[in-house]
């Protein structure tokens, strides 16, 4: 999973992590709901990143029980965000217009 999953996860977290940077040194402005959503979605990568990064001699039952969920989980974020348009710049004030793919 790891060799799979991995350096797909750390690019999309790197994304994030500038477009929060690029923020976060602006006090006056209010929190948009999307800024929240995308710290929300930084937290969950940092934890599929822990999870990827376990040594295969530390995996325990336990650990092994949710390999099928984190997997699961990996997948649903990687999947959508491969026909998604790159993060769009929060500083324009508008917000992503939703992609409608045509029948």
């Amino acid at each position: 999973m790891k060799e799979t999953y991995l350096p797909e996860i750390n690019e999309m977290y790197q994304r994030i992590a500038t477009k929060l940077q690029q923020h976060d040194p602006l006090p006056q402005q209010p929190k948009s709901e999307q800024l929240e959503k995308l710290k929300v979605f930084k937290v969950m990568l940092e934890r599929l990143i822990a999870f990827l990064q376990v040594s295969k001699n530390n995996i325990t039952p336990t650990f092994k029980e949710k390999l099928g969920f984190y997997e699961k989980q990996i997948v649903g974020f990687l999947n959508p965000s491969r026909y998604r348009k790159p993060i769009p710049n929060l500083q324009q004030g508008h917000p992503p217009q939703p992609h409608i793919p045509a029948s």
